[in-house]
């Protein structure tokens, strides 16, 4: 469990950043999950963070099977909420040897049986609320919005980017790829 303490001793022994699974930004999704946590619990761990100076990151999973278009949403808005410094918006993927794997195969779900082009980044199931095509577009339009939020580019421009120089031109790599889906420019 992370305590402010805790984040404060890190501060303290040199760490900068701290990279959190928030998962979902629904709690019916997160239990689905058996991850353990509440959404009250990773807001509380973003404020400690900022509080004693460390950058964050939150990654969650968007397409887990219980997933629905409001429950990825409502992952969309907290990570807007939580204003963590960057962020990873990651499809759920049924690696072979998984229980996921295993229920979406079970269930017929499994789409892609080329393992070659499992990625976190491309649906490889179709889940009847929501469909593989939708959930692209919802992360898509998950990271235009992280990314084209005046707030997040004023902090990397005047700030020197989130985590030095390199990282500003990958940040600003991912302001162009947003600003170019956005207008419709291939990437």
């Amino acid at each position: 469990m992370v305590t402010k303490d805790l984040l404060s001793k890190m501060k303290k022994a040199g760490c900068t950043d701290v990279w959190f699974g928030v998962e979902s930004g629904s709690q019916r999704v997160i239990n689905a999950m058996d991850k353990g946590i509440l959404i009250e619990q990773t807001e509380r761990a973003f404020k400690w963070a900022k509080e004693v100076g460390l950058m964050t990151v939150a990654n969650v999973i968007l397409g887990v099977p219980t997933e629905t278009r409001e429950s990825a949403w409502e992952t969309v808005k907290l990570v807007e909420k939580l204003n963590p410094d960057d962020v990873g918006y990651y499809v759920a993927t049924p690696y072979p040897g998984t229980p996921m794997y295993e229920h979406v195969r079970d269930e017929g779900l499994l789409k892609v049986m080329d393992f070659d082009k499992y990625d976190t980044a491309t649906p490889t199931f179709e889940i009847p609320q929501l469909g593989m095509e939708e959930l692209r577009e919802i992360r898509e339009k998950a990271f235009q919005r992280f990314y084209l939020r005046p707030k997040y580019i004023l902090r990397v421009l005047f700030k020197g980017g989130v985590y030095g120089s390199a990282s500003t031109m990958l940040v600003l790599a991912h302001l162009r790829r947003a600003i170019k889906s956005k207008l419709g420019l291939k990437n």
